[in-house]
């Protein structure tokens, strides 16, 4: 058995009535948390840019282009909603992968049903599956190699992902599935420079990764031929992306876990490796720490916490995308602001904040290295003007939860949509599996005043 079968087969064979209550109201919730969050990026330049490029070269199709009237077809569809659904860094997060699959898979669910007007239970299940296979092979971006070659997890094992949630609502065989899996590889990318210099490319990552996964599922209904060893070949993604073959050989595929039930909701809209850092600054001001009696510091976080790109920045900021992936920012923000707001994150050049952000560095502690990916553990010394130092330790971030998510999406578009529609839209999404199409609850994040404008 290749490993691409090992991967793809357990997830082929999911069936909707096998699905666990508790599998199917999280994907509930991850459904709504990625609305709410795409809805709060709708304005932003990156979503711009891709909803007016994909109306001038691909207008037509069925699948909608969300919170609009505006249609296209499923692959660049699925391109711009998941470039929404990036926006603001509030996606989910699968830690074993250290990849967010919410912003690929959900964009990609739904396109495709919008295209092949497959049943919502279908829908849920190709959630499921796509959520699946992210976990399964992102586990073998869990080593130094991958990391030391600049690629992002999410770009990189999204593609595999939105194939098989394609490759479901399409109704591809067995045969079919793994080739479009095998063909992922030729259309996946994604590299970190973006997280050193704060540009936008991050958000068109996502975006490339569902449409690539969605073309490679086409095609393989098509007929075409991919390698059979495309996972350990001598030129197969572990060789080309540096994956650690050995932990994909260590996978248990038969265990009947749900990977889904391991994806947790992030609190702060900032890198998933700084969370704890951010609530760590929340615990300092509970312990009366002034940011103005602060010398010095230092952060003892856990090794990717400081090596990933964009972690270990002191500044100074000069964009957005700078500020949400440093350490040093979102300690010195959550204090000075005294909460944890994406609010913070556009005020980057604050002054105050950059003061605080400067004087921290960033360490390794080993013990915290040997405790992720299971914990996230965080240790803040503090050098004070009065000569006395102040530590703080976090062993994780409390993540949000079910109802957090709702009051995400009242806080994002409840001033667009008005309390009525927004209770609308969440009893709808309870009652996901019997909806006809996605478009009936699409539909709902329309403004009157928006038809046929966005």
């Amino acid at each position: 058995m290749t490993l691409a079968e090992k991967l793809v087969k357990p997830i082929y064979r999911m069936t909707y009535k096998e699905l666990p209550a508790e599998v199917i109201e999280k994907v509930k919730l991850c459904l709504l948390h990625s609305l709410a969050c795409a809805y709060a990026g709708i304005d932003e330049r990156w979503s711009k840019a891709a909803r007016e490029m994909t109306a001038t070269l691909h207008p037509a199709g069925n699948a909608s282009i969300w919170f609009s009237t505006r249609k296209s077809n499923m692959a660049d569809a699925a391109f711009v909603n998941a470039v929404y659904a990036q926006s603001i860094l509030y996606e989910d997060i699968h830690r074993d992968s250290n990849a967010h699959p919410g912003v690929v898979i959900i964009p990609t669910a739904l396109a495709v049903a919008e295209e092949t007007g497959a049943p919502m239970t279908e829908v849920v299940t190709a959630i499921v599956a796509g959520y699946e296979m992210m976990a399964r092979i992102g586990r073998g971006t869990a080593c130094p190699e991958f990391g030391s070659r600049g690629f992002r997890p999410t770009s990189i094992i999204g593609t595999f992902g939105s194939c098989m949630t394609a490759g479901r609502l399409l109704g591809l065989t067995y045969e079919q599935q793994l080739t479009a899996f095998a063909l992922s590889a030729s259309f996946t990318a994604g590299i970190n420079q973006w997280a050193i210099e704060g540009t936008d490319d991050l958000y068109f990552q996502n975006g490339t990764a569902a449409r690539g996964g969605i073309v490679a599922a086409q095609l393989a209904k098509r007929g075409v031929m991919a390698p059979a060893k495309i996972v350990e070949g001598d030129a197969g993604i572990c060789a080309a992306f540096g994956l650690s073959q050995a932990n994909l050989e260590s996978l248990d595929c038969e265990d009947g876990h749900y990977s889904i039930l391991d994806v947790l909701f992030k609190p702060a809209p900032a890198c998933a490796l700084v969370q704890t850092t951010a609530q760590a600054a929340i615990d300092a001001v509970r312990q009366g720490i002034q940011p103005a009696d602060i010398v010095s510091g230092v952060i003892y976080t856990f090794q990717l916490g400081k090596t990933y790109a964009g972690c270990d920045n002191p500044g100074p900021f000069d964009a957005l995308l700078q500020a949400r992936m440093s350490n040093h920012f979102n300690f010195a923000a959550s204090m000075v602001h005294q909460r944890i707001a994406n609010a913070n994150y556009y005020d980057f050049k604050n002054p105050e904040v950059t003061r605080l952000a400067g004087v921290l560095k960033l360490e390794v502690d080993p013990e915290y290295t040997g405790k992720f990916p299971v914990k996230q553990p965080v240790r803040v010394e503090l050098e004070l003007r009065n000569g006395e130092t102040r530590t703080i330790y976090r062993e994780e971030p409390v993540y949000l939860q079910p109802e957090d998510n709702i009051a995400k999406l009242d806080e994002h578009c409840s001033a667009d949509l008005g309390e009525l529609r927004l209770a609308r839209i969440v009893d709808m999404i309870m009652k996901l599996d019997q909806l006809k199409t996605p478009g009936e609850l699409l539909d709902l994040f329309i403004k009157e005043s928006d038809h046929g404008k966005l």
